[in-house]
């Protein structure tokens, strides 16, 4: 939008082109410069606002957007003041995508404005047009988008509302009505963001983290129960965890390749690179030394045989994050490394000595 289709009369008023008189008749001033106006009503041009001996100005050019977005502003100042400006329902999708599980809650809640608004219809395109007190007990920022404008970043602890619009066509621009019914048409409500004031997300992330861990249990069982089926002699070690009837963990081997590794642990070995190898294995921790019964287990990869230049930064944020003064890195989670690890391991074997994986 380059052409005024509003301007300002002497009394600060928005006033349309088709609502004043032609040529310099009109009375208005353009609300960037000030600079005096001239209607242009032609017949086979589109009606607008020209400075006067056609002295454009580069600055002025937004002045349109800005007159439509202040219209957008007092429409809804009107609406909020008289029959009310009622709030669409907040909605989110809460998610967990990890290896074997990608699942998802879509939680909703409802909020209105407590009180009074504040409105500053003038604001320019990255500021509020208005701002309020929820019954959620969150502050309210209200924006106007005009074709596609972005608002700024929300903040964490407030929440934002866009109403949001696309510029009508030239002919509803000549006279306010007409503009008024092309925003009341297509003009929408949305929700940009709502801080988590009645627990709502944190309530659907707890139960999708239970699902998530019943699911992981079901897939290690099954885990199991296939192992469990396989010829005695041909059974493998367990893949990530210690045998049935462990050693007393005094007298579990140690290995200085795997730093702080659980006594009877099995480890995996993935080689990915021809510098590049990694064990993974359970840390030690207190608890049952049955690793198979203990509750929170806790992987880590460690490189191998010893660290390798760069090792620290080798890996995703989504495998895990590296600890250098234990000279390992933490998993974020069991599945995420499994996962990376066999997708990019040109090798990979199991066994309770990381010696027999010198040399792969």
């Amino acid at each position: 939008m380059t052409q005024l289709f509003a301007a300002i009369d002497a009394g600060g008023a928005l006033r349309f082109v088709g609502e004043v008189g032609r040529g310099a008749d009109c009375g208005c001033l353009c609300p960037e410069c000030a600079s005096p106006l001239v209607a242009r009503q032609g017949a086979s041009n589109e009606w607008h606002f020209a400075h006067e001996a056609a002295q454009e100005r580069p600055e002025c050019g937004a002045g349109a957007a800005n007159m439509l977005r202040r219209l957008i502003a007092e429409h809804l100042q009107a609406r909020s003041e008289g029959p009310g400006l009622p709030l669409p329902a907040y909605r989110q999708r809460v998610a967990i995508v990890r290896a074997l599980v990608n699942l998802h809650e879509d939680v909703q809640w409802g909020a209105q404005v407590m009180g009074a608004w504040a409105w500053q219809v003038r604001a320019a395109a990255h500021e509020a047009v208005a701002q309020a007190r929820l019954d959620t007990g969150a502050g309210l920022q209200l924006f106007v988008s005009v074709d596609g404008e972005e608002p700024p970043a929300p903040e964490a602890e407030m929440a934002q509302l866009v109403f949001r619009c696309r510029t009508p066509p030239a002919p509803a621009l000549r006279e306010r009505q007409a503009a008024l019914q092309h925003i009341e048409q297509h003009g929408e409500l949305v929700w940009l963001h709502h801080p988590d004031t009645l627990g709502r997300v944190a309530d659907a992330r707890e139960r999708l983290e239970a699902r998530s861990r019943r699911i992981y249990g079901n897939w290690l069982a099954l885990s199991d129960q296939a192992a469990g089926s396989a010829a005695a002699e041909h059974a493998p070690a367990p893949l990530f965890y210690g045998p049935g009837a462990p050693v007393a963990p005094e007298q579990a081997p140690r290995f200085a390749c795997a730093p702080g590794h659980a006594p009877n642990v099995s480890f995996t070995f993935y080689r990915v690179s021809p510098t590049e190898a990694w064990l993974l294995y359970l840390l030690e921790r207190e608890g049952p030394v049955d690793w198979r019964n203990a509750a929170d287990k806790r992987y880590v990869l460690a490189p191998y045989p010893v660290p390798f230049d760069g090792w620290e930064h080798a890996l995703p944020a989504s495998v895990g994050v590296a600890d250098l003064a234990a000279g390992l890195v933490r998993c974020t989670a069991f599945l995420n490394a499994v996962t990376y690890l066999s997708r990019c391991a040109t090798l990979t074997r199991s066994g309770r000595d990381p010696a027999a994986f010198q040399g792969l």
